[in-house]
């Protein structure tokens, strides 16, 4: 999840900075409200995985019902702060979230103890 995070930093950085476009005003924010859902999130259903592996499966789906009403909560309040960048904000937020989630399942996936 560091690696995300840090390609997520340098790519929008340097997207903005070669001028290729305009960085919402709460871009950090997206970022760093993302990445620590995900990893208290993934931290959580790890321990849940070790612990009681057979309830794994209903934690997951639950976490993956409160990221999104987290995200939604959270994409709702930075458009309503700042509706001039709503689209920038909210394509930000989307991209983010789904890297995250990529990165969330390839780690769970990993780590799965083999059968």
């Amino acid at each position: 999840m560091l690696t995300v995070l840090a390609a997520l930093l340098g790519g929008v950085w340097f997207g903005a900075y070669q001028a290729w476009w305009n960085l919402p005003a709460m871009w950090i924010q997206v970022l760093v409200f993302l990445f620590v859902a995900m990893l208290i999130i993934g931290v959580n259903l790890l321990r849940i995985r070790k612990s009681q592996p057979q309830i794994f499966v209903q934690f997951y789906l639950l976490s993956i019902a409160l990221k999104m009403l987290a995200g939604l909560a959270f994409i709702f309040f930075l458009i309503w702060d700042n509706p001039v960048q709503a689209a920038s904000t909210a394509a930000l937020f989307l991209i983010t979230y789904i890297l995250f989630t990529v990165a969330e399942v390839v780690y769970l996936v990993r780590t799965s103890p083999r059968q």
